[in-house]
């Protein structure tokens, strides 16, 4: 066994993937995610977003949800961060640390709020995953959309998660999943990744908060832009 427990083989797989990711300088990517809540009478729901994520190191990042009427739209630029509701309007606008790894750890710690694998975006990925993990290993090689990944397994002091890598000079992740063992329903989380574009062309104005002509500026970021409802509670 390696590192933290992780066998060679996982080792060897996981650390292609993070110095691949690390190495991009900017890149595109949609991720359909799956968000699993409990209700008060023990049924699990899953709820399903998409969204659109570039990334431009060290300093920019726009996430969006995509598809659906009032969702998120997270904006970074290297001086503030930006959330707003599109489909009302409204924003709020902070700001931010000079890099991207430090605006995700202010807006998790701060402001509650993610982008899609927000692990996966960091400078250096293989210490954020590997952070509090206790054994990893691989279980296998599998077909994942007509392509062959590997397939790891992690387990970790509050959660367990597997990722399910593409084989080859291109070793990008195209599914992610965590199980949060710190609370009684254990949720799961999921994201597939796909269309990635791993030399996008991207501008400045992909990271430039344009505030919308009827927008309303409010002072404190909002979680979700869905109606609220009393009958979810992890």
């Amino acid at each position: 066994m390696g590192k933290k427990g992780i066998s060679p083989d996982a080792e060897r797989a996981l650390r292609k993937m993070t110095d691949y990711l690390a190495s991009l300088q900017s890149f595109r990517v949609q991720s359909t995610a799956k968000d699993e809540v409990v209700l008060k009478s023990g049924q699990k729901i899953d709820l399903v977003s998409q969204s659109q994520t570039s990334v431009q190191r060290p300093n920019k990042l726009r996430s969006e949800q995509i598809g659906a009427k009032g969702g998120l739209a997270f904006t970074y630029d290297g001086k503030s961060m930006t959330l707003e509701c599109t489909g009302n309007g409204t924003y709020a606008t902070k700001a931010a640390p000079p890099t991207i790894d430090g605006a995700i750890d202010q807006a998790r710690k701060e402001f509650q709020i993610e982008a899609p694998g927000a692990d996966l975006l960091y400078s250096k990925p293989y210490d954020i995953l590997t952070e509090q993990v206790t054994s990893g290993q691989l279980i296998g090689h599998e077909t994942v959309d007509g392509v062959t990944v590997s397939h790891l397994a992690f387990q970790g002091e509050e959660v367990d998660w597997q990722i399910w890598i593409k084989d080859g000079d291109e070793p990008l992740p195209v599914w992610f999943s965590i199980v949060t063992k710190t609370m009684p329903s254990q949720p799961e989380f999921e994201v597939r990744l796909s269309r990635w574009e791993t030399k996008a062309a991207l501008t400045a104005s992909t990271f430039a908060f344009k505030a919308p002509a009827q927008g309303t500026r409010v002072e404190t970021f909002p979680k979700t832009c869905a109606p609220n409802t009393t009958a979810a509670a992890n």
